[in-house]
């Protein structure tokens, strides 16, 4: 792999978690990818005179070791695929003094027009250019938790929503700040408003929903520890949205997930999650085994058959 990026953990990208939001793991991997890119013959794809850049089509993540405020960080990274019109690459955000992997990023991309957004063909020159910087995937980014099977069959909207009984936890618009240089939302996006929403998500996470109601001694929060994001189609500042999520399963100390953003005014998808997520003791930094009372409430609240 190469060296495609290199800075830090500001103190302004953590959270009340006591660590670097999740939003700026998804900012700062998008800008090693625009670096890989580059390094690789495909200039400037996240220029506003850009002739080509490349979408997201499939993202899975793993959060691996916590970046705190001041941590230094690099990431490396490199390419795994290609196709007449796509390509895939893998990231690894190491820790810049012990060079410890603090996250993995497999990204599937289409090459695409800008502006439309429609795929279109490599330039004669990018495969073996792309094949030179050809690596394989390490086994701390494969799937641990999710499957990384193809999305379901069955398309999200807020009518299935409805019927699934989905919980309603995030609403709200994208902002002008939050669009790149073409009109689209930007990537990071993705994930900064499932953060922002999902301390709602009381049905997962009664153990933080008891903290917030001064009900449960300590302080708790979620800490998500593995996912996969399936942009479907991409907001544009002034766009509404709604997250609607279920719990699928859940084990001893964590809850698979499903999130679906979705547009309020079409009811069609913009972009689909699936992830594990835990809660956590802040005081204590570790992650809380479920108490036996709590069970019951969680089976109860299980979807059963719920897909990205």
């Amino acid at each position: 792999m190469i060296e495609i990026w290199r800075g830090n953990a500001n103190a302004w990208e953590c959270d009340e978690l006591g660590h670097m939001n999740v939003k700026f793991y998804l900012a700062k991997a998008g800008e090693a990818l625009g670096g890989l890119a580059a390094q690789t013959g495909l200039k400037n794809i996240h220029r506003a005179d850009a002739n080509a850049t490349l979408l997201p089509t499939s993202i899975h993540v793993r959060f691996l070791a916590e970046a705190c405020p001041g941590a230094p960080l690099m990431i490396e990274g490199g390419w795994t695929g290609i196709s007449e019109t796509g390509c895939s690459a893998v990231l690894v955000m190491r820790h810049g003094g012990t060079g410890k992997p603090a996250a993995s990023f497999r990204i599937d991309l289409d090459h695409v027009s800008p502006r439309d957004g429609r795929a279109f063909s490599w330039p004669s020159h990018f495969p073996d250019r792309l094949r030179a910087h050809s690596v394989t995937v390490p086994d701390f980014a494969q799937p641990r938790g999710l499957s990384g099977a193809a999305p379901g069959t069955k398309t999200a909207s807020l009518g299935r929503a409805d019927a699934l009984g989905l919980a309603h936890v995030g609403l709200g618009r994208i902002t002008p700040d939050e669009v790149d240089v073409f009109g689209r939302m930007r990537t990071e996006v993705l994930l900064g408003r499932i953060s922002n929403s999902v301390v709602n998500f009381k049905q997962a996470f009664p153990e933080e929903w008891a903290f917030h109601q001064g009900q449960a001694e300590g302080e708790i929060g979620s800490a998500l520890l593995e996912c996969r994001i399936l942009p479907r189609r991409w907001p544009r500042a002034g766009d509404g949205y709604v997250v609607r999520s279920g719990l699928t399963s859940f084990g001893p100390k964590v809850r698979n997930i499903v999130h679906w953003v979705l547009d309020p005014a079409s009811g069609r998808p913009w972009w689909t999650m699936e992830g594990i997520a835990a809660p956590m003791d802040l005081e204590a930094r570790k992650i809380l085994d479920l108490a036996p009372e709590l069970r019951p409430d969680l089976d109860a609240a299980c979807i059963a058959g719920l897909e990205p």
